[in-house]
């Protein structure tokens, strides 16, 4: 039974960095990029090489293929390895809310993700313009 309120869209060409959101990591370097599974306007999921733990806070770094740069912060809701001779893991995250605090994501990076996934059409398809960035 799917429990998200809002669509996802399978993306192609966008790559997600990451970190770990804490004091102690305040000035490490971002991961490698990983691909991206899926997006929506209130979460997204991602392959990576390194584990995380669910509840871990983390700061995001997503590139598109236009060259677009978003930054959001965000949760792990879940996470599942999905190879067991590698540390390959399908790690799913949950958006901080979006607005002026300190703690919030950007209102700018929500108005890029509403921009690209906007509602989908009655077909399941979406304007020409965002075609680029889906599979």
């Amino acid at each position: 039974m799917e429990r998200r309120e809002l669509p996802r869209l399978a993306l192609n060409n966008v790559s997600v960095r990451f970190k770990k959101l804490s004091p102690a990591t305040f000035w490490a370097r971002l991961s490698p990029p990983f691909s991206i599974k899926d997006l929506s306007k209130s979460g997204l999921s991602f392959f990576s090489d390194f584990p995380l733990k669910k509840g871990e806070k983390i700061y995001l770094r997503l590139t598109f293929s236009d060259g677009s740069v978003i930054s959001l912060k965000g949760f792990v809701r879940w996470f599942k390895k999905i190879d067991q001779h590698e540390s390959r893991h399908l790690i799913g995250v949950q958006f901080f809310p979006f607005g002026k605090h300190n703690d919030y994501n950007d209102l700018s990076s929500l108005e890029y993700l509403r921009k690209l996934l906007p509602s989908a059409r009655s077909d399941g398809t979406l304007p020409n313009e965002f075609e680029q960035h889906l599979q």
